[in-house]
């Protein structure tokens, strides 16, 4: 029978008693010492890449000192897991290899930040990554994924749709991301060429450096997200991303963050296909409510642009300074014109912008035609798109302190909406406009430390 290496086991040399006693037959030998647990302390050091069954538990730290590759086998994180990342360290799960990460609302898994509690800030450790086999539309159809030197461990894409890069359940990750160049960089959760059977659920990103959430192609779905002060976009997507998303709230800080939503196809070929099209429901994107102004921190809605198509339903798009919508470029557009970019069910406010026809979005945007997202989303009948406060005021950003607790996402009055498809994958039952109505999913196992 294969021996499964567990980080229990590991601890369970004769100078480390405080790791506990592990009396399993085939115990694979421990890695060195930069592996193994500090002498008298529940902590595992983890320098290595893993290349098998690997399982961390409840009952120890593990950090990240370096850029860790699961290069083989399934890495297991049991529910209660702490996982801390030290400065250009980070975890990416290979293609050939998988995630099973399946914390509980009771007991979520935490990726952090190893430097100590009211020091953290965004970009303190690189994140989380997963790469997959499932399509992307770069040119051969694999790419390495940003954030790294190029390496075999870096590689995703592939022709495998249903390509499964594993399960990522009730967990938060914090103070992560990290740049190595303009436009080369990592986000809380970067995921790359990851297929239809992977799951990734119940997951916030809070206080990144880069985006919340990015996906580089694949057809990997997000349900029940949480994205909350992310210094650049929330959910950020291109490559030829064709998932579906569900219950997904952004919220944005007055001291940095960009878009609720950055979508591109391809900035090199913006009708390469497969094309980046998903299909979104149940979303709420929160910006600062910052006055418009040369002062004020720039901040949009949700853009789309350079070729993405793509279907948001059912959403709110609220206190953004700059536009609600902007559908940018010629390629884009055409998109939106042959009804392959649509948005419908959706309530857009500002309440220091007047979204109207001529600030729905600002006239400096560079759509390079005379496109109106006003006459296109908001000027037809039958869309059911409006301008309306949605009353989530508890959902914006709050200097942080001891008595301020985090954002809600739940309207004072629920906004009624279309219905979900019944696919098998969407909630048929969240009629309503927003990622929360009734029952705030997102409370007991969300947090939003300030540092």
């Amino acid at each position: 029978m294969k021996s499964v290496r567990t980080w229990a086991s590991v601890c369970a040399l004769a100078v480390l008693p405080a790791c506990g006693d592990d009396k399993e037959e085939n115990v694979v030998p421990p890695p060195p010492a930069s592996s193994a647990c500090e002498v008298g302390q529940a902590v595992c050091e983890v320098s290595q890449n893993i290349t098998e069954d690997t399982t961390w538990t409840k009952d120890h730290t593990y950090v990240l000192t370096t850029n860790v590759f699961v290069e083989k086998g399934t890495l297991k994180i049991e529910a209660g897991t702490v996982v801390q990342g030290r400065l250009n360290s980070s975890l990416a799960i290979t293609r050939n290899a998988r995630i099973d990460a399946q914390g509980t609302a009771a007991a979520p898994i935490v990726f952090t930040s190893a430097v100590d509690k009211g020091s953290r800030q965004a970009g303190n450790w690189g994140g989380l990554v997963l790469l997959g086999k499932a399509p992307t539309n770069v040119q051969g159809g694999e790419d390495n994924i940003e954030g790294y030197p190029e390496s075999e461990n870096t590689r995703y894409g592939g022709t495998d749709a249903a390509h499964n890069c594993g399960t990522l359940r009730y967990a938060r990750i914090e103070f992560a991301g990290f740049r190595l160049g303009g436009n080369n960089e990592l986000n809380g959760l970067t995921v790359g060429g990851c297929g239809s059977a992977t799951t990734i659920d119940y997951v916030q990103v809070h206080r990144g450096l880069d985006d919340g959430v990015e996906m580089f192609g694949g057809t990997a779905n997000l349900k029940h997200i949480v994205i909350t002060l992310a210094d650049d976009d929330g959910l950020d997507w291109d490559q030829g991303w064709q998932g579906k998303a569900q219950f997904v709230a952004v919220q944005l800080s007055r001291l940095a963050g960009n878009n609720g939503i950055e979508a591109d196809n391809s900035s090199s070929s913006p009708s390469a296909t497969p094309r980046s099209s998903p299909t979104l429901w149940n979303v709420t994107l929160i910006g600062a409510d910052r006055a418009a102004g040369a002062s004020a921190q720039t901040q949009g809605g949700a853009i789309l642009r350079v070729g993405s198509a793509g279907n948001i339903n059912n959403s709110v798009i609220a206190y953004f300074n700059d536009f609600a919508l902007d559908i940018a470029g010629p390629d884009s557009i055409a998109e939106a014109n042959a009804g392959r970019l649509t948005v419908t069910n959706s309530t857009f406010w500002s309440s220091k912008v007047a979204y109207g026809e001529t600030t729905f979005v600002v006239k400096s945007s560079s759509d390079g035609s005379d496109f109106s997202e006003y006459t296109a989303f908001l000027g037809e009948s039958g869309k059911g798109n409006r301008v309306a406060d949605p009353k989530l005021s508890k959902a914006l950003y709050k200097d942080p302190t001891p008595e301020v607790p985090g954002p809600s996402f739940k309207p004072e009055v629920a906004i009624p909406g279309g219905t979900p498809p019944s696919d098998g994958f969407f909630d048929a039952s969240a009629t309503y406009q927003g990622a929360v109505g009734e029952t705030d999913w997102t409370a007991g196992w969300t947090a939003f430390p300030a540092s």
